[in-house]
């Protein structure tokens, strides 16, 4: 299916935020195919019209939400890395902002809209192929981050391992987070993961 992408430069006659958070609502309880920009007007208030002149219909809002909201993720879970030349710490942000954004709690514009979206029925595996893009990008920052560092470590350190360990470990962050796993034992799993990197022979 051919999607269209809104321009973030062009300027649209509407909140995208308001929309995108009711949109991710309508289509958590109703499915994507079964909801109509019709209900996305009537929970919006922004006329149908208007809806679909910008989105067409609603697998392209859909995918357009998805990308939205996980480029947001993407942005967020990866803010510390350019604060901290320690390794372990900017990996520990990192893992951090996944717990946050995904660990359901009582907040309506917090991370149950993350847990929510998460749950969508998606046939068209858009929310997969952007959570592979987000997977990408974090597996690059976190090897890039290790592969500056490596002067620090013995010449049995390994850059690229440890990227596919910490990437699979936000993975799981997420998953269970999803799943209801309480904060505070995904804190300690993230934590744990950490020794692995703290436990590096360096050079003295």
């Amino acid at each position: 299916m051919q999607t269209e992408t809104v321009d973030p430069d062009r300027p649209v006659p509407i909140s995208l935020t308001k929309t995108f958070e009711a949109s991710i609502h309508e289509f958590s309880n109703f499915g994507v195919e079964a909801t109509s920009l019709e209900q996305i007007s009537t929970a919006t208030g922004v006329p149908t019209e208007r809806l679909s002149k910008t989105f067409h219909d609603t697998a392209n809002l859909f995918s357009n939400v998805v990308k939205w909201y996980l480029t947001r993720y993407e942005h967020q879970i990866l803010s510390g890395f350019a604060m901290h030349s320690n390794p372990i710490e900017a990996i520990r942000i990192a893992l951090y902002e996944c717990i946050e954004l995904f660990c359901e709690d009582d907040c309506p514009h917090g991370s149950l809209l993350s847990v929510e979206l998460m749950e969508i029925t998606d046939t068209d595996g858009v929310i997969a192929k952007e959570m592979n893009h987000l997977k990408e990008q974090v597996h690059g920052r976190i090897f890039q981050k290790l592969e500056n560092c490596k002067r620090r470590f013995t010449t049995g350190f390994k850059p690229d391992e440890l990227a596919d360990f910490y990437t699979e470990v936000m993975v799981i962050l997420i998953k269970q987070a999803c799943d209801g796993v309480d904060r505070v034992d995904l804190y300690n799993l993230a934590d744990a993961s950490l020794e692995r990197l703290e436990n590096q022979p360096v050079i003295h």
